[in-house]
């Protein structure tokens, strides 16, 4: 799942306008793994003269998004609760084993593109895609709007002005996924905020977790 920030303050009528709240269903690597994956970005970045990586806390492997914009009605966020709870899928291992740039988009207050340099599998994550059709096809049949068909499961690093040469990581990233996630962030607050998530390989039940503002 993904994660959700909130701000509210200054001038209160347009700074909460101009809010941009974001929903949606994320992987998250484990907190241990997440600080290594933080502090190799470091080491890579310097090579190309980045100074700021996605931080630990901020890294996540995006499935679908549910909303983006205004804050998510009560309505849509029992949807998508719905949506998790009828995903049925075992777990997997994922490795994350080769770097990239993707395409840059140019800031719309002007300036030059920012290029996400991020982290894939060159395995072609196979299981990983498939939670990412299960979902989709959850969200199809409530009438929400899913991602594309497809993706490249990636992983976030940081964003720069340069694109930086594809390599393959002398040590992968690894870890066991055995949960996914909605999340609710809002661009430029560090703490994402953890609406939910749900175990993969489960048999039944309900959520796994009502009260997720510790997590992960």
């Amino acid at each position: 799942m993904e994660m959700q920030f909130e701000l509210f303050g200054g001038a209160p009528v347009a700074e909460a306008k101009a809010l941009e709240h974001r929903y949606y269903f994320t992987l998250l690597p484990p907190p241990a793994l997440a600080q290594e994956i933080e502090r190799g970005a470091e080491r890579l970045g310097r090579q190309f003269g980045v100074r700021n990586v996605v931080r630990a806390e901020r890294q996540h492997v995006s499935l679908h998004m549910v909303q983006r914009g205004r804050e998510i009605g009560g309505d849509l966020l029992d949807e998508a609760l719905e949506v998790g709870e009828a995903v049925r899928r075992p777990g997997f291992d994922v490795v994350f084993d080769t770097m990239q740039t993707f395409a840059g988009a140019r800031p719309k207050t002007g300036g030059r593109a920012q290029y996400p340099t991020v982290l894939s599998c060159s395995n072609g994550a196979r299981d990983l895609l498939g939670l990412y059709g299960d979902i989709g096809r959850e969200m199809q049949r409530r009438g929400l709007r899913a991602g594309r068909p497809s993706s490249v499961p990636h992983l976030t690093i940081w964003y720069g002005p340069e694109r930086v040469p594809e390599r393959q990581l002398r040590r992968p990233y690894r870890w066991a996924v055995r949960s996914f996630w909605l999340v609710h962030t809002v661009p430029g607050i560090r703490r994402p905020d953890y609406l939910a998530e749900w175990t993969l390989g489960r048999m039944g039940g309900g959520q796994d977790a009502a009260d997720l503002s510790g997590a992960p």
